[in-house]
């Protein structure tokens, strides 16, 4: 069985290694985006992401994730909306990086 992160990349080609300070992270040339819900936020400077498209896992994320344009790390909360590249780490799991907060929809009747 497939597990749902093969779908985002197709073969060992299409993968590029990037290296961070934990380990070498494969992400696709053109970087999948997906939409997310921030599920915790830790004191500590991290949090976990769920996401329909990663079904039944926490991905976890650190505060040097944010993408400079989105909220502080501080201002976070649970139940925002996200959108982030998924990336496997090695015996870790799923990481979220280059992470956006999804800013809420205005209601039509304010328009």
């Amino acid at each position: 069985m497939a597990n749902a992160f093969e779908k985002f990349f197709k073969s060992k080609e299409d993968v590029e290694i990037v290296s961070n300070a934990e380990s070498e992270i494969p992400i696709k040339p053109e970087e999948i985006r997906i939409v997310g819900k921030i599920i915790k936020v830790s004191d500590e400077g991290w949090g976990f992401i769920t996401s329909k498209e990663i079904k039944f896992t926490r991905i976890f994320f650190h505060w040097t994730s944010l993408k400079q344009d989105t909220l502080n790390f501080t201002e976070l909360t649970n139940g925002m909306k996200v959108e982030f590249t998924p990336v496997q780490v090695e015996n870790k799991g799923y990481r979220a990086i280059k992470i956006r907060v999804i800013p809420d929809e205005v209601p039509s009747h304010f328009e």
